[in-house]
């Protein structure tokens, strides 16, 4: 879904691998998950946002609860897609990051 608007600078499987993977790569948008080993999606963003504030971060993941999408926000999330929604809704999340918008699922904005 990505590939022909994007460039995929790292896949990784775990949080401490995100940090590593932002880090070394400074991509333009991080994508994350909520559930991810070794470390939170929620603790990446955090550590993310501190060492690199430019840096803009897209959750996509299955947790549609709203405690979930306030920690994803207040570590600085720029959008929060749920994956039942991903194939209509990661373009226009990423487009919205990229143009220093915020993006929330519509099914899970209310």
């Amino acid at each position: 879904m990505l590939t022909p608007g994007y460039d995929i600078v790292a896949v990784v499987g775990d949080g401490e691998s995100a940090v590593q993977a932002a880090e070394s790569q400074h991509p333009d948008i991080l994508l994350l998950d909520i559930s991810l080993p070794f470390l939170s999606g929620i603790a990446v963003a955090r550590k993310v946002k501190k060492d690199f504030p430019a840096m803009r971060i897209v959750f996509v993941t299955a947790h549609a609860e709203r405690a979930y999408q306030r920690e994803a926000f207040r570590a600085g999330a720029n959008g929060y897609v749920v994956k039942r929604a991903l194939v209509a809704e990661l373009a226009p999340s990423l487009e919205a990051a990229l143009n220093g918008q915020t993006y929330r699922s519509p099914s899970v904005a209310n």
